[in-house]
């Protein structure tokens, strides 16, 4: 179990984009100037590249997603572990939990989490987690978590598979400003309960959460 520390909040500072081709190249660029700050989090209304897993390319209407990546520096989280590539599934299970948490808070218990880094709700995708790494040697230096949520876009690439906006669900109009507050908050706890409780017990957690197809 790694110890219980104080963390940094996830979304300070807040950095706003007004164009990007992809926040997570972006922050993976800061990280290599040595200009990133931990914790930082720069978000967009617009990305013309915004990336996804396996090299896919991830679409969004201007103005109308949540589109961002956090840089989280591994030392700033416990600076006394020798932090290595076998840690990063726990990060990745306490993203993919806050997540999760973040979404379903407004779009109910249907929310769920469709292995290895899509939020669904039903059988219909919300969002989408990607998560790049930096290492120096062996040790595993910073993490950028990067995250996108279909808020208020009610159109669709029909490439798209199968997407679903908060809005669509609700009905409603979002402030994608107040929902990039609640996800950082919702990430920063699941991040402190990695901490606290574990790698083993982080992704336990997280299986009751999973959709199973």
């Amino acid at each position: 179990m790694l110890p219980a520390t104080p963390i940094i909040t996830l979304g300070a500072p807040l950095i706003e984009l007004p164009s990007i081709d992809s926040t997570n190249i972006y922050a993976m660029e800061q990280i290599k100037a040595g200009k990133a700050i931990s914790g930082s989090c720069y978000n967009t209304p617009f990305q013309t590249h915004g990336k996804g897993q396996h090299g896919r390319v991830w679409e969004s209407e201007k103005g109308q997603n949540l589109l961002c990546s956090y840089v989280l520096e591994l030392k700033s989280l416990n600076p006394s572990k020798n932090w290595g590539p076998e840690d990063q599934k726990g990060l990745s299970a306490a993203v993919a939990i806050g997540a999760k948490a973040f979404f379903g808070a407004h779009a109910g218990e249907e929310t769920l989490i469709k292995l290895p880094n899509d939020i669904y709700w039903r059988d219909r995708k919300a969002g989408g987690i990607l998560i790049e790494n930096s290492l120096r040697g062996t040790e595993w230096t910073w993490a950028v978590i990067g995250i996108g949520f279909n808020i208020n876009q009610t159109s669709f690439s029909p490439d798209a598979p199968n997407p679903v906006s908060l809005r669509q669900i609700t009905g409603r109009q979002w402030e994608i400003a107040r929902l990039q507050t609640e996800l950082s908050k919702a990430l920063t706890d699941s991040i402190q309960n990695w901490i606290q409780v574990g790698e083993e017990a982080t992704i336990e957690n997280m299986k009751p959460l999973w959709r199973s197809n």
